[in-house]
């Protein structure tokens, strides 16, 4: 899948491992592309989501764009700048995400990139 082809579509479904389950856990979040093999997440709602805390805890996931899962690796974005670099990019493709930017104030945003 080239950059073109997954940057236009709306949501990918990623999966991470149930930090103590181990069991699979898949939830369906807007992205912003980052590259031809890289794309970022956010969360802007109260206290970090699962999937946030899960790919923390095991860097191992999975995506898919609607065309089938591809193996790729999590890292949480760290840099207060870069998160809101993402928030940023992720209001300029959804925008619904400025109504999300209004209900989520004082939450503290999370983000992370991922590759494959």
């Amino acid at each position: 899948m080239n950059a073109t082809s997954f940057a236009l579509r709306k949501q990918v479904t990623l999966t991470t491992r149930g930090r103590k389950s181990g069991q699979p856990r898949r939830v369906t979040i807007w992205f912003v592309a980052d590259g031809e093999r890289a794309i970022s997440v956010q969360h802007t709602t109260g206290a970090p989501a699962q999937w946030y805390r899960n790919l923390v805890a095991d860097p191992s996931v999975t995506i898919d764009f609607g065309d089938g899962p591809i193996t790729a690796h999590a890292s949480a974005i760290a840099d207060p700048a870069a998160v809101q670099d993402v928030l940023a990019r992720v209001r300029k493709k959804y925008w619904s995400a400025w109504l999300i930017r209004l209900l989520a104030r004082g939450a503290k945003p999370v983000g992370a990139r991922i590759t494959w």
